[in-house]
């Protein structure tokens, strides 16, 4: 049996964004399959009644601000930590890569690549037209893609997964879930590789 870690994440998440490099490569080092799952972050927050990053105590958002600048310059990762285009509503890039999923994309690179745009690249991730452009530079082409992934049946499954992670008590991104242990941030990625070794 196959091992399996889900990872639950928003795309503008700049922790997400730090993490999913060291996620591919356990991918690749353990052979372990992931279960990519982009969640409503703001509903999670509201139900679990987390602050948003503007309504932090100040001392909070300064510490995050230099974490963010120490944790770059250690994994070597271009960050702006004070990106033009965030906070950004991520709902359309969250369809979009369940939709990708759906019709068999290989979507890790996707997904970094949504991340990308909004902490290194200066995209706004909620524009249809930047949307369009990383699926085209990743080998997701369609004319229908943001009609299909605004569809129903999509929007159902950005749901789900929500609703599954609000379940499996993640209110924080990135989550990964290993088996039925939870890890949160991407400063646990070290301990959830062990728990992949001993497992």
């Amino acid at each position: 049996m196959n091992k399996m870690i889900d990872y639950y994440f928003a795309t503008p998440s700049p922790w997400a964004y730090l993490a999913t490099p060291r996620i591919i490569e356990l991918k690749n080092k353990y052979n372990v399959e992931i279960n990519w799952k982009p969640a409503d972050l703001m509903e999670i927050f509201a139900i679990h009644g987390v602050a948003n990053v503007k309504d932090r105590p100040k001392p909070v958002q300064l510490n995050r601000l230099t974490e963010l600048g120490r944790w770059s310059k250690f994994l070597n990762m271009p960050l702006n930590i004070q990106p033009k285009y965030f906070p950004v509503d991520p709902t359309l890039s969250h369809k979009v890569i369940i939709l990708a999923q759906k019709n068999n994309i290989d979507i890790k690179n996707l997904i970094f690549s949504f991340q990308r745009a909004v902490w290194a690249d200066e995209k706004d991730i909620s524009d249809e037209n930047v949307i369009i452009e990383i699926c085209k530079n990743n080998n997701f082409e369609s004319n229908s893609i943001i009609t299909d992934a605004n569809s129903e049946e999509i929007q159902g499954e950005f749901k789900k997964n929500t609703e599954e992670a609000l379940s499996r008590n993640v209110w924080g991104s990135p989550t990964f879930i290993f088996n039925n242990e939870l890890f949160w941030g991407q400063d646990r990625i070290e301990f959830l590789e062990r728990a992949i070794q001993n497992n």
